[in-house]
């Protein structure tokens, strides 16, 4: 009976902020996080290097914290880890069948 009670205007203003403040996080994220894929696939050396330079913030890294950061697949997280590594930017810790766990060199 009465249906569901709406919401005040406060609430709704403090919900328009909110929602207004995860756009404006959204759009710097993604602007400050963008991964360029080459025509075979594989991640671009401008893209590489800015990969880099977020990496070096990270203690431990594995491809799925790669995939999920930069919202790329884990498949090219993989490839660029060890591109990475052949490089000499990052050192292998440990690896098994499934997973590969990598540390920053330390500069």
């Amino acid at each position: 009976m009465g249906g569901k009670k709406r919401p005040t205007i406060s609430q709704l203003e403090k919900k328009m902020r909110r929602e207004r403040g995860k756009k404006s996080e959204k759009s710097r994220e993604a602007k400050k996080l963008t991964m360029e894929v080459g025509s075979t696939g594989a991640l671009t050396s401008v893209s590489l290097d800015n990969l880099y330079e977020e990496l070096k913030k990270f203690k431990v890294i594995t491809p799925y914290q790669v995939a999920t950061a930069f919202k790329i697949k884990i498949g090219l997280a993989k490839q660029a880890l060890r591109t990475l590594e052949k490089q000499g930017l990052l050192k292998l810790i440990d690896r098994n069948r499934r997973v590969a766990i990598y540390v920053p060199v330390a500069s």
